[in-house]
């Protein structure tokens, strides 16, 4: 029963219940839950704003939502702590951490037959609590093919922060390339390693460090693009520039001088640090789990069905649903 209660809709919205759409607009779902601001987790909230009597996240992803311009009405946003419970109309709603991107959250909704139901969202470990036996749990498996593994987890930071020093010593400029979140942490990890060349983002992705500076991340100054500050700064060619993409394929600085892209991205699996070329880079730098990781977490979660999100994952997660049957003997499915 607890089964047909959580499913993901072709429109990839995650529901746990018929009353709280996770992730994705559906009608008639009067709770909208989003647990993070990438765009695939922010579908239909327009509709949702419309149509659903509240928005649910963590204060951090309602401030972190209006930075990027998306409109949810001060009546229908409900700021929602990780532990505390929410109830209505007979069913109760949670948060609880998970390791992504700053704010992100995991969901867990007792429903009025006491059944529990769950899902993960995007997450890495270590550093995201593992929800125990709900009767079903939604998991994200992004990386889920048994070789997409990344063991050097452990040591990226010292290796983003050795390659972006390494950058700088060339005196040419350095770009970042990230999603929106991952941006602002690597900007506090390389505060954190004593990286002080000034930092310069277009207006979204300043907006968003502001919000994150505000609840404590460390930032340091960060310098809007368009501000003579930000252009001196390109000009001399020591500055790191944030981006998330458009921008950086134009190019920042001198003309001359090409400054060297640094792309982060988890589908680097061969190596954590290669050089495409003298102004090419790339790291490999997931906030999101790799295939042991999100195998351990099912292994320790022990849902009685585990929903693999494939609106977001596609064959890979139908695979993963694979090997957690054959591995765990935990019933396992992809939907939609």
């Amino acid at each position: 029963m607890a089964g047909q209660r959580a499913r993901i809709t072709e429109r990839g919205a995650i529901l746990l219940t018929d009353l709280v759409s996770v992730d994705g607009f559906h009608p008639g779902s009067p709770l909208r839950v989003v647990t993070h601001i990438h765009s695939d987790h922010v579908l239909g909230l327009s509709d949702s704003v419309r149509t659903a009597h509240f928005i649910v996240a963590t204060e951090l992803t309602h401030e972190l939502l209006r930075a990027l311009e998306y409109r949810v009405p001060p009546s229908k946003r409900l700021d929602l702590p990780y532990g505390v419970a929410v109830e209505y109309d007979g069913v109760r709603v949670r948060l609880a951490e998970a390791n992504h991107v700053p704010g992100t959250a995991q969901v867990v909704v007792e429903a009025e037959d006491g059944s529990v139901l769950a899902y993960t969202s995007d997450f890495k470990q270590p550093g995201t609590p593992v929800i125990e036996e709900p009767d079903v749990l939604v998991i994200d498996a992004t990386y889920g093919f048994e070789g997409w593994v990344r063991p050097w987890q452990d040591q990226i930071d010292d290796i983003l922060v050795d390659a972006v020093l390494e950058a700088l010593a060339y005196e040419r400029g350095v770009v970042i390339e990230a999603y929106q979140g991952k941006l602002q942490k690597v900007m506090h990890v390389l505060r954190e390693h004593g990286v002080e060349a000034p930092f310069v983002a277009p207006r979204r992705v300043y907006q968003v460090a502001r919000v994150l500076a505000s609840h404590g991340m460390r930032t340091g100054d960060v310098l809007l693009e368009t501000t003579r500050e930000a252009l001196e700064a390109m000009r001399g060619g020591w500055y790191v520039y944030f981006t998330t993409g458009a921008t950086a394929r134009r190019g920042r600085g001198p003309q001359s001088r090409r400054p060297v892209r640094i792309q982060l991205t988890g589908w680097e699996l061969e190596e954590p640090f290669r050089k495409i070329s003298e102004t090419e880079w790339v790291v490999s730098y997931s906030d999101h789990a790799d295939f042991k990781q999100t195998l351990d977490y099912v292994e320790a979660s022990r849902p009685g069905l585990l929903v693999v999100d494939a609106y977001r994952g596609g064959n890979v997660a139908r695979h993963f649903a694979a090997v957690v049957s054959r591995r765990l003997g935990i019933p396992a499915v992809a939907m939609p």
